[in-house]
């Protein structure tokens, strides 16, 4: 058995998620206080340290995602577009994520839907957001969460690459989310 301790943190801290349920957005909080808690070290921090790095690492991918999708603001939409210039929805997602990570996903909405499960809850930024925008049962938009309950995408309302706000419309026509992480 190890006899050294590390402290933790005192103080409060408030651990936000964000989930999706039928179509609507749910901001949950909770709030956490430590007194002076003591831990024994063990031969689980080195589990733990590994976690956290691997979390720190999926944050600044998530946050390299983000960021290089929001270059592509205000180039046009075209329905078709294969991207670098002008870009249909699904064929933004797809630019960003091969860009961004080397992956590529399927072209069309409907299969980049299901081309890995199926997220209803806990969304973080970077995953791509489906949408049943035509009323016909079937998957016809896609954009990606950008945080603070927005997300961006090739608008064909817009006609251009855009940053949205996830309420109303796109959140009464929202499916389900996906991540590539």
């Amino acid at each position: 058995m190890f006899n050294n301790t590390k402290k933790i943190l005192t103080g409060v801290f408030i651990i936000s998620s964000l989930s999706f349920s039928k179509g609507m957005i749910n901001f949950q909080k909770q709030l956490m206080i430590e007194n002076d808690k003591k831990i024994e070290t063990t031969e689980n921090d080195t589990k733990d340290n590994t976690y956290k790095n691997n979390k720190d690492n999926e944050e600044k991918i998530r946050y390299k995602i983000v960021e290089f999708a929001k270059t592509q603001i205000g180039k046009p939409y075209v329905y078709g577009a294969t991207g670098n210039n002008s870009f249909d929805c699904s064929s933004f997602v797809q630019y960003v994520i091969k860009r961004t990570l080397g992956i590529t996903i399927p072209r069309v909405s409907a299969e980049q839907s299901v081309f890995k499960p199926k997220l209803h809850n806990n969304i973080k930024k970077g995953d791509l957001l489906f949408f049943e925008t035509l009323g016909k049962g079937r998957i016809s938009h896609v954009g990606m969460y950008i945080g603070n309950r927005q997300f961006i995408h090739a608008s064909s309302k817009s006609k251009r690459v855009t940053v949205s706000d996830f309420t109303g419309f796109y959140q009464d026509k929202f499916r389900w989310a996906v991540s590539v992480i």
